[in-house]
């Protein structure tokens, strides 16, 4: 993995995505917290595939802002660029889009761990 490298991946906004669903808020519109985990969801895939078997990543830090409401059956577009690594540390740009406008954007920041011990360390 490279500083630089992104993914894009698109997403089908359900009704299970929206805020009445996840219960964030009483309006039928894409959840900010399905919006971050979309985000998540790219982060991890962009750098998956370079970790050797039995690692992972898992999210620790999210800063993001949720900028424009898109309904339910709009499609978003997700962006996740990988911009600093730090040992075991992984930070991102997220960005999400409706077709050219941008809707949310931020910084999220993952670690890479070995799954069997993580779990052992789970309450």
């Amino acid at each position: 993995m490279k500083v630089g490298e992104s993914l894009e991946k698109v997403f089908l906004v359900r009704q299970e995505h929206s805020a009445i669903a996840v219960g964030s808020g009483n309006v039928n519109v894409l959840s900010t917290p399905m919006m971050i985990a979309f985000m998540e969801n790219v982060a991890l895939e962009l750098v998956q595939k370079y970790l050797e078997k039995g690692k992972t990543t898992v999210g620790y830090h999210v800063d993001v802002k949720h900028l424009i409401p898109i309904s339910i059956g709009k499609e978003v577009k997700v962006r996740a660029t990988l911009i600093e690594v730090n040992g075991k540390k992984l930070k991102f740009k997220v960005e999400v889009f409706y077709e050219d406008k941008k809707i949310g954007e931020g910084l999220h920041e993952r670690s890479i761990v070995e799954e069997s011990e993580f779990m052992k360390r789970v309450l």
